[in-house]
């Protein structure tokens, strides 16, 4: 009876720059010891592991927040500056953000226009067993649970505030028993690590900068001949030839067939990114039938509409 269309949709980001702002800076001044880790990861964790863990971590990130960079429409965003100040200080670390004269010195000296700080991250991996409760010897689940903390701020040359400040907390879960079956291999500490803070660090970018994501639209394609003829033609990408029949059975006497063609008409009209227009085919479906599929289609297209102006004010 459905079909479903993806497409890519530009998504703002959260953070909404001043317009001077053409050149980032990123950095690095989160503490290096081994407190920054869990307790339980701590026993036997040596400076050189320490080291190891804390390069793996931060590359990690930075691949993550990269990614989306080069991924942007904002081309100016594509090649950051990256740098190292690691902080000497694992205490009160809410206490030690960096001054005005700081980031007017780093931004002045470096040539950006804006300084983003790792501030500090904290991690560890656990393991976790379920065991069957007629026999409490045979493990049922067994799976890791990798988790961390990871502190950004923002700072703007000028200002003795942070422009912003964000915290993200992930966790990933990688099982080795699943009711009872093994599953797979099981991926090393490392490589846990390493998917983690990549993560972070793609979740991070996606606060800064306008990306493409998927998404999904429902057609109607199923009760009446032509709709299902023009279900064919889009399968096959003649979107103006299923444009045609639906706009044919828009004016049908039959309330339910007509208002399918209108919700179906205004996706068309949003895949040609005419969002206004999009509009006033599903409110003319709204008033003909209030299927679920269509009230739900008018809650994305309104998100898609108040988007709009955010994501013209970034990109331009």
């Amino acid at each position: 009876m459905y079909s479903v269309v993806e497409f890519e949709v530009l998504e703002p980001a959260t953070i909404n720059f001043p317009d001077n702002v053409y050149r980032l800076v990123f950095l690095n001044r989160a503490p290096v010891s081994a407190y920054m880790w869990d307790e339980a990861n701590r026993e036997g964790l040596d400076a050189r592991q320490l080291i190891m863990l804390d390069t793996l971590v931060v590359n990690s990130l930075f691949r993550g927040v990269q990614e989306v960079l080069d991924n942007s429409p904002l081309s100016h965003f594509h090649m950051p500056i990256w740098l190292n100040d690691r902080r000497l200080d694992t205490f009160a670390l809410e206490d030690r953000i960096l001054t005005r004269r700081e980031v007017d010195n780093i931004c002045d000296t470096i040539g950006g226009d804006v300084l983003i700080s790792l501030e500090y991250y904290n991690a560890g991996v656990k393991e976790h067993n379920d065991y069957y409760k007629d026999a409490p010897k045979e493990i049922l689940n067994s799976y890791y649970e990798a988790f961390n903390k990871v502190k950004w701020n923002i700072h703007l040359p000028g200002s003795p505030t942070p422009f912003n400040s964000y915290v993200t907390v992930d966790t990933l879960f990688f099982p080795q028993v699943l009711e009872g079956s093994i599953v797979g291999d099981t991926p090393s500490g490392l490589e846990m690590v390493r998917d983690l803070f990549y993560d972070s660090g793609f979740k991070y970018g996606t606060y800064l900068v306008p990306v493409w994501n998927m998404a999904s639209r429902t057609l109607y394609r199923g009760r009446g001949e032509l709709l299902k003829q023009a279900a064919k033609h889009t399968d096959m990408g003649e979107w103006d030839s299923a444009y045609a029949i639906w706009r044919d059975l828009s004016v049908s006497a039959d309330s339910t067939m007509a208002a399918r063609a209108w919700h179906n008409l205004a996706i068309f009209y949003e895949l040609e990114d005419r969002l206004d227009s999009a509009s006033v085919m599903v409110d003319k479906a709204l008033k003909l039938d209030q299927q679920d599929v269509i009230i739900m289609y008018r809650e994305e297209l309104d998100v898609r509409i108040l988007n709009r102006s955010e994501i013209e004010k970034q990109v331009n």
